[in-house]
């Protein structure tokens, strides 16, 4: 017993902390568990299909199956997430929730102590992460989210990848693919380091596991998927339009430089030329740093960590749970040989970023209200100046603005010549509307299930207009151009054009747009 508690001493905080919000979770609303829960449910029901990724068609039939006080979204998760799900989608959503969390945990527990034994962490730093990572660990818990989970599989990848174990490395870093997309960034470790074998067999695993997902969700919803739901998810395209609580560069510099008359009037300038320029700066700029850090760097925590902060500042959404991932340069950090002074910078920095909650930030004025990202960006900053001199910023510099510069000059720019239709405080979620009696009456979606209002609109004529290609004709000429899906196009008093359209937010989270014509009669 001695030996084990002189071995094992660093979890036993963070097993009880985990244990305890397993215990909490029980009582608290279901929350993001549900549409995990629900993918696995309609697929064990054969009733898996595209309509799933349209919130008001999937939040129906939830209620339908007698579930109500719930608002959830399947987007933007992989079809593959489904099955994932399916095994535990046949116990009742409470008990569900309880055996994820607790299978969850074991999962993670198991992946940190073989991470702390094979780096050999002093166990007395493991004793620190309950309290850097608390609000992480405890919401993860709370709702039901798939991050311990994550953390399992990446941590096996890598281990698996320092032990020279091709096919199980590919196994694991394929699974984390297939559930939150974004580590398929990894894949350039080995291409910058000419290591094409693991890719080879990553692409080989990714095709298996397509295969096998095919065999049970069918191969149509995959390719709705790829063209409607993953384009909108690379846009930050996932509810609304702009969200602060992201914090995401990409969302902050959304807010600097998109301007929108609702949801955006106090945008510093309205350039989408420059936004688009920046963030593929941004990204263009992380990977070719990525190329020296694996290049020259012999470090491969240090080289692995790099990519996680990478996939976290190249996602143009985030949430508390994401910086489970930031256990990863922790570790680095524990074993570093830097000053004390500079560990507790970092440390004091990670207790920010992981603890200080979001409604601290919200409450401020932009660009206060993104404190958070500026730590986390801060945090990168200096994590990267651990090895300042081995990186080429020379190059960098010109390989990032040349073709950002070009992307820039070449990249056509979307036509949106309309605007909402309703106020700022409307719903999220208008799935229908109707005009009789001078009268606009519109259905929207909460929690609570379907609810209705009406504004005053004077009406002579309302006419049905075509919806062609998700483009809106009328008299064979075309008044719309962007890329968003549309529904119910109406003409009224042959002057304004009214339609449902989910431009700018996640599919299927449509508003009331308008559009004036100025026809004459």
């Amino acid at each position: 017993m001695k030996g084990f508690l002189e071995k094992y001493y660093g979890l036993i905080p963070l097993v009880l902390l985990c244990a305890f919000y397993i215990y909490k979770a029980i009582n608290f609303p279901v929350h993001d568990f549900s549409n995990y829960y629900f993918g696995g449910k309609f697929l064990a029901d054969s009733k898996f299909n595209s309509s799933i990724y349209l919130p008001y068609e999937f939040n129906k039939a939830i209620l339908n199956l007698g579930y109500s006080g719930l608002f959830t979204s399947y987007a933007p998760n992989t079809p593959l997430l489904a099955l994932f799900f399916y095994p535990i989608s046949f116990l009742p959503l409470a008990t569900a929730k309880v055996v994820f969390n607790s299978i969850s945990v074991l999962f993670f527990i198991y992946s940190l102590n073989r991470l702390v034994l094979f780096y050999k962490i002093n166990p007395n730093h493991v004793l620190l992460v309950p309290i850097l990572f608390f609000v992480p660990i405890k919401n993860e818990l709370l709702f039901g989210q798939v991050y311990f989970l994550l953390f399992f599989l990446l941590s096996e990848f890598w281990l698996a990848y320092e032990k020279e174990q091709p096919k199980k490395m590919a196994f694991f870093l394929s699974l984390a693919i297939f559930l939150k997309v974004f580590p398929i960034l990894l894949i350039f470790v080995f291409v910058f380091k000419k290591q094409f074998k693991p890719v080879i067999y990553i692409a080989i695993s990714c095709s298996l596991l397509f295969l096998i997902s095919v065999l049970f969700t069918g191969f149509d919803i995959w390719i709705f998927y790829f063209k409607n739901v993953l384009t909108k998810a690379f846009n930050g395209e996932i509810a609304g339009a702009f969200v602060d609580n992201y914090q995401s560069v990409f969302m902050f510099l959304k807010r600097l430089m998109i301007f929108d008359e609702i949801e955006n009037p106090d945008a510093f300038l309205n350039s989408p030329f420059l936004f688009f320029a920046l963030t593929s700066a941004l990204k263009i700029g992380l990977i070719i740093t990525g190329y020296f850090v694996c290049k020259r760097v012999s470090n491969s925590l240090f080289v692995f960590s790099y990519w996680i902060l990478t996939t976290i500042l190249i996602s143009p959404y985030g949430s508390t749970y994401t910086f489970i991932l930031l256990l990863f340069p922790f570790f680095v950090l524990a074993k570093s040989d830097i000053s004390k002074v500079k560990k507790v910078i970092f440390l004091s920095l990670l207790l920010l970023i992981n603890n200080l909650p979001l409604v601290i930030f919200n409450a401020n004025r932009f660009p206060f209200s993104y404190l958070r990202l500026f730590a986390l960006v801060l945090f990168f900053i200096l994590f990267l100046s651990l090895i300042y001199r081995k990186v080429n910023w020379k190059i960098i510099t010109l390989s990032t603005i040349l073709p950002c510069l070009l992307i820039a000059l070449f990249k056509k720019s979307e036509i949106v010549n309309s605007t909402y239709f309703l106020h700022k405080n409307a719903p999220i979620l208008v799935y229908d509307y109707k005009i009789l009696n001078n009268q606009l009456t519109y259905f929207y979606w909460t929690e609570k299930g379907g609810k209705t209002a009406s504004i005053a609109l004077k009406t002579q004529t309302v006419i049905k207009v075509e919806l062609k290609n998700n483009q809106i004709f009328y008299n064979k000429k075309q008044f719309t151009f962007d890329k968003s899906n549309k529904l119910k196009p109406m003409l009224i008093n042959n002057k304004k054009l009214i339609y449902l359209s989910d431009y700018d937010r996640g599919i299927g989270f449509y508003a009331l747009r308008e559009l004036n014509l100025n026809l004459e009669k």
